[in-house]
């Protein structure tokens, strides 16, 4: 009786013991599929790099200095690195300028003096180099517009100096007939081909212009014909003048007199960026800051 009671239990504990095997086989698999997996994501975040954290600084808009441009800030910076040399060189620092205009920038202008006495303009600036205009002079006596191109070529700019040089050209009104309805005249007029050279400083821009003048005016070496008209001839001189600007980026007042074709205007200019890469604003001057733009100091004490 006794060895038929001992057999059950043996069968029992070979069973519990298989059991134990088949549950601690299991739990290691688990285990070691559980630290593959830790392995696999721990290796692909490494590969993809850390996620961008966005602070609640870089979400809010920049601010604005007193002239209205955003100041440089080093996320700007960085990136401003990586773009091409061009957009590099059309976003660098200039001051402004009396005679060349800057990228994209669209000029209008409205002069008067002596001896056009009243004038308009418009010119473009391109590449920070080439400025190209036109103007267009309603003299006294004439029933259409006086057009004539203008064009200012910078060989360098730097931030206070401007080297290049510049065609225009001087209207004069017709000449006041004699008695005869009759008698031939002729308009005088000048071509400038100058060099000129501007020194900057904030809002003031001031050069000279020294060049040839190749100008139609009268011939005195010779007599009025028999039909009373007027003898003329096209003489080349040396010339030159000055000019001096005081503005900002977008306007200012443009003061120019020159020699020996004597000509002397004050204009003022408005300036629209088209498609200029530099930043907007602009329109105040730099170093003046208004009232409101300084916190008031706070006293302190009784």
């Amino acid at each position: 009786m006794a060895m038929r009671s001992r057999r059950p239990h043996r069968a029992l504990a070979a069973r519990t013991k298989v059991l134990r095997v088949t549950s601690r086989s299991r739990a290691c698999a688990w285990v070691v599929a559980t630290a593959a997996a830790s392995c696999a994501m721990q290796s692909h975040a490494r590969a993809s790099g850390p996620a961008p954290v966005v602070r609640r600084s870089e979400l809010q808009p920049p601010e604005q200095d007193a002239d209205g441009v955003v100041p440089e800030t080093p996320r700007s910076a960085r990136a401003r690195s990586q773009t091409p040399a061009l957009h590099r060189y059309l976003t660098r620092e200039l001051s402004p300028s009396a005679r060349f205009l800057d990228h994209g920038v669209i000029a209008l202008s409205l002069a008067g003096g002596y001896p056009h006495r009243y004038r308009l303009g418009a010119a473009i600036g391109l590449l920070d180099h080439l400025s190209l205009g036109a103007t267009a002079h309603w003299l006294p006596g004439q029933s259409r517009p006086h057009v004539s191109a203008q064009v200012a070529l910078a060989f360098y700019r730097w931030r206070h100096v401007e080297l290049g040089a510049i065609y225009d050209r001087i209207a004069y009104p017709p000449p006041e007939r004699d008695q005869d309805p009759k008698t031939p005249s002729y308009q005088r007029d000048a071509h400038v081909v100058a060099a000129a050279i501007a020194f900057s400083q904030q809002w003031v821009s001031a050069g000279v212009e020294v060049g040839i003048a190749y100008g139609r005016e009268h011939d005195p070496g010779r007599e009025d014909s028999d039909d009373s008209s007027n003898p003329k001839l096209w003489r080349l001189r040396p010339g030159g003048g000055v000019f001096v600007r005081a503005g900002t980026r977008r306007w200012g007042f443009v003061a120019t007199a020159r020699a020996p074709f004597w000509m002397a205007e004050l204009a003022f200019d408005l300036r629209f960026g088209a498609f200029e890469v530099r930043s907007r604003g602009g329109w105040r001057p730099r170093g003046i800051v208004r009232a409101g733009d300084r916190r008031v100091p706070l006293r302190s004490g009784p």
